[in-house]
């Protein structure tokens, strides 16, 4: 018997996750366009949990580039970390953090993916905020989602879900201006949104 879904994924393990974040590669190559991202680029993955969109994405900055895989669960990037020695890739740096409370230090991010992270999150208007503070001015972040009209047939329960005007009004009131909105499924919605300069 499946247990009922909750925020913090307790009810998964994380090779659970993993296997639903493979279910969604389709999905992955538009964020990576939308971000612009190239050879040596810096990208911040909010809440990357186990990582398979960090592998994504690392292969796409190649070994000059580097991506801040940022999640608060440490047993989420210690699977990253397995997966990592597998592949033999470097330019992955694990974070356990809280992405909304997150300080700059070294992180230095062209861009910004928060895929599928929002409806986990406690504050998710504060991570926004935050993610707007940890990027330089005119800076893109793609924002992805289940839709909450979508069949809900994967993914989070419909009680779960974020409504495309909810998640447009806390990314404008962090200080981003949209570029793109576009349903990419029946069940997913995504923003390309740019730091304000």
């Amino acid at each position: 018997m499946q247990k009922p879904f909750q925020k913090d994924l307790s009810h998964s393990t994380w090779e659970e996750v993993y296997a639903r974040q493979v279910q969604r590669a389709d999905l992955v190559p538009a964020w990576i366009e939308a971000l612009g991202l190239k050879a040596g680029d810096r990208v911040l993955d909010v809440g990357s949990g186990p990582g398979y969109v960090s592998l994504a994405l690392a292969d796409r900055v190649g070994p000059d580039g580097l991506v801040y895989a940022v999640d608060r669960s440490r047993e989420a990037l210690a699977h990253l970390e397995r997966l990592q020695k597998e592949r033999n890739i470097s330019q992955i740096q694990r974070i356990a953090a809280d992405v909304g409370t997150l300080n700059s230090g070294d992180l230095h991010a062209d861009s910004a993916l928060v895929a599928m992270v929002l409806h986990h999150a406690d504050d998710p208007a504060g991570v926004l905020g935050n993610v707007h503070r940890l990027l330089a001015p005119c800076a893109r972040a793609v924002v992805a989602e289940f839709h909450p009209q979508g069949p809900c047939e994967q993914g989070a329960p419909r009680e779960f879900r974020l409504a495309p005007e909810q998640v447009r009004a806390w990314y404008e009131a962090a200080g981003f201006a949209v570029l793109e909105y576009r349903r990419q499924s029946p069940e997913h919605y995504m923003f390309v949104v740019e730091r304000a300069a």
